[in-house]
């Protein structure tokens, strides 16, 4: 017997940002729809980078004139100096200047495999020789690969200063990820594989080089925005008719986990009267009616209809969506299909039937109980984004 993982997560924090714009997207305020926002932290380390440690190789990082600099040693693997604390949702900021023939990136939710990091990282691409530009794509370190490159997304790969200061802003709430380069949306990812971690400062192996190439970073800063947790949602019966399912009020995801056998019956899932999925042993169905738009006299205009068929297998399916669209996410977290209409409201009903005998459990994920955060270090002192200075 197989187990398949399914989950939508529906977002609350505000719209998904269209990467061909320019703008950094949606405030803190308006993703934690809060008048009072946790204060900024520097994420600068002291000098004897209490509070830090060092992870894989050799590179060396030193704490001057307010940055942090990593020089790359010969014969290292790659190393990573990383927090001692951990970070669920967050929005982080930082700049870097790096050695176009250097490679790097910054963890987040990241943990330790062995003598290497494990979890998501914001990459630092400025090869002005091969020219990819990947910088802030989303990559995940010893898992996956990559998640979200930059290929796709001309207008972030132009934002890249090879040879001078990059700002880049990462927001993570819940299943959401999302990443700017110099104020351009760059990647956009929905996965619940990771929900906490560590963050990373990334000094790449460079082989045999002896000359050390040099990372350097300034003005981090985090705004430590919570965490996230799975809790079950219980079922009112194992019967194979309809049943309606309240998510919780500040649901922003929900996933169930089914069995799969060959030859089962399909399980159904619907909201709004205007989605439907059909979990089959291999494969899902899905039609939906997409967004409802408004013509010139104001009238409202119910949008087309929208199909189409994907494989599912794999063990983590994750669903995500917003106020304009839902994201299919299959197999293991790099397969997504878009569908042009918003999933369920938190708070809202979703309809399960068919053989519903497969779903094992159902669970939401839901902010975690607040706790104190930490006060910031020093957060009038940190300097705003931009320049090259």
């Amino acid at each position: 017997m197989k187990w398949l993982w399914l989950g939508l997560c529906l977002m609350i924090y505000g719209p998904v940002t269209d990467k061909t714009g320019a703008d950094e997207g949606p405030t803190s305020s308006q993703e934690l729809k809060s008048p009072e926002l946790p204060q900024w932290e520097s994420l600068l380390p002291p000098e004897d980078l209490s509070g830090w440690k060092i992870l894989g190789g050799s590179a060396r990082y030193l704490i001057e004139d307010s940055m942090v600099i990593g020089q790359s040693t010969p014969n290292s693997p790659n190393t990573w100096l990383i927090t001692e604390r951990q970070f669920g949702d967050f929005e982080l900021e930082y700049e870097f200047l790096c050695d176009p023939k250097l490679n790097s990136g910054v963890q987040i939710r990241s943990e330790a495999a062995g003598s290497s990091a494990r979890g998501f990282q914001v990459e630092i691409d400025v090869d002005d020789q091969r020219k990819r530009f990947w910088s802030a794509g989303l990559y995940e370190e010893g898992d996956r690969g990559w998640i979200d490159d930059l290929k796709d997304n001309p207008q972030a790969r132009a934002a890249h200063k090879p040879h001078g200061w990059n700002h880049v802003r990462v927001v993570a709430v819940g299943a959401h990820l999302q990443t700017w380069l110099n104020g351009v949306a760059a990647a956009e990812v929905f996965d619940t594989r990771r929900l906490s971690g560590f963050i990373g400062l990334q000094v790449h192996g460079v082989g045999n080089r002896q000359d050390p190439l040099e990372i350097r970073w300034r003005r981090l800063r985090v705004r430590d925005l919570g965490t996230h947790r799975w809790t079950s949602l219980p079922l009112q019966s194992d019967q194979n008719g309809p049943e309606s399912i309240t998510l919780p009020d500040d649901c922003s995801t929900f996933r169930i986990d089914l069995s799969s056998e060959a030859d089962a019956p399909a399980v159904s899932i619907q909201w709004r009267g205007q989605v439907q999925l059909d979990f089959l042993t291999d494969s899902i169905d899905y039609s939906y009616r997409k967004v409802v738009t408004e013509d010139a006299a104001g009238n409202l205009k119910p949008g087309p209809m929208g199909a189409g068929k994907g494989p599912f297998r794999g063990r983590f399916q994750v669903f995500s969506g917003d106020d304009k669209r839902s994201c299919l996410v299959l197999s293991d977290g790099q397969k997504r299909l878009f569908l042009e209409t918003p999933g369920p409201p938190p708070g809202g009903q979703i309809v399960l039937s068919g053989r519903r005998s497969r779903i094992r459990t159902l669970e939401a994920l839901i902010p975690a109980e607040s706790t104190q955060k930490p006060q910031p270090k020093d957060p009038e002192g940190v300097a705003p984004k931009t320049s090259d200075q």
